[in-house]
């Protein structure tokens, strides 16, 4: 016959009661100590960090792969070995060699999501550009034609606020590009730039404030460059079919909404210290609008 259960003894019933809640409470607590110890090893998962960086960032249209993760209640956290992977293929247009934020998990929870300085080293961007002036860049912001209904409908509109704050510093950064109008690629000096992530004081949301930085200090004017970027601040260049010289281009500040960029303001130099334009249709106009019927420049 099976057992009787054991009887509450006699005259106690409020002391074993009470045993019996300080038994499943201590439990508790044991349990929610293991997994709040457990939180950071199961965030060190290269892949779960991925899927969380997708998550805060929708208008995303890429992979975040990211080689390892070191992450623990102090700082510091450090991503190594991270590249952007469009999710239309291709390679890879960023490549991060490390990224470290010197605050832990701890300090960025007591503080309501102040991640404290993220630096960004061996940042390398890689930009195609296509005959029509298309960059391998704009495609991952922008959702595809193909996108969900889930994705169509995130809201990428309007600008939000950002659950974080943070002060970002990228030590030398290079930036390629290379299209069809040149052989080999151009390539920059290494650039350093600052810029803080917070909340609006206008608005209720956050945006990107970038620090006064030269981008470029007396650079050649190859074609790549000229065409690719210089094209849309000087539309003069865009119609020249050879370009050479030097300039510089300085950023006087920006202030960019999180989920709106193109709402945001930037203020800036580009200065040409000399150039030289190869025939195109611009420069064949100016040539007829000038008095005495000059000929057109040769081809």
């Amino acid at each position: 016959s099976m057992a009787d259960p054991a009887p509450v003894p006699a005259g106690r019933p409020g002391r074993f009661l009470a045993s019996q809640v300080r038994a499943l409470l201590a439990t508790l607590a044991i349990a929610a100590v293991l997994g709040f110890a457990a939180l950071p090893w199961l965030l060190s998962s290269p892949a779960r960090i991925s899927r969380l960086i997708a998550g805060a960032v929708p208008e995303l249209q890429g992979d975040v792969s990211i080689g390892s993760v070191r992450l623990g209640w102090t700082g510091p956290i450090v991503l190594e070995g991270v590249a952007i992977v469009p999710r239309a293929g291709g390679e890879p247009p960023i490549r991060i060699r490390r990224v470290e934020a010197s605050r832990g998990l701890a300090a960025i929870l007591l503080s309501g999501g102040d991640v404290g300085r993220l630096r960004v080293e061996g940042l390398e961007a890689d930009v195609a550009y296509d005959d029509e002036h298309r960059s391998n860049l704009a495609g991952l912001f922008v959702p595809a034609e193909s996108a969900t209904a889930a994705a169509a409908s995130r809201d990428t509109g309007r600008a939000r606020k950002s659950p974080l704050r943070l002060r970002l510093e990228v030590a030398g950064a290079i930036v390629r590009m290379r299209g069809p109008w040149a052989g080999e690629p151009w390539e920059s000096d290494p650039i350093d730039v600052r810029a803080t992530l917070a909340p609006a004081a206008d608005g209720d949301w956050s945006e990107w404030t970038l620090e006064p930085v030269q981008l470029l200090a007396d650079a050649r004017m190859e074609p790549g460059v000229a065409q690719g970027v210089l094209a849309y601040i000087a539309p003069v260049l865009a119609d020249a079919t050879r370009t050479s010289g030097r300039f510089s281009l300085r950023i006087d500040g920006a202030r960019l909404p999180v989920g709106e960029p193109a709402a945001g303001q930037v203020a800036g130099v580009l200065a040409m210290h000399e150039v030289v334009l190869g025939p195109g249709p611009l420069v064949e106009r100016l040539f007829e609008a000038l008095p005495g019927r000059l000929p057109a420049p040769p081809g």
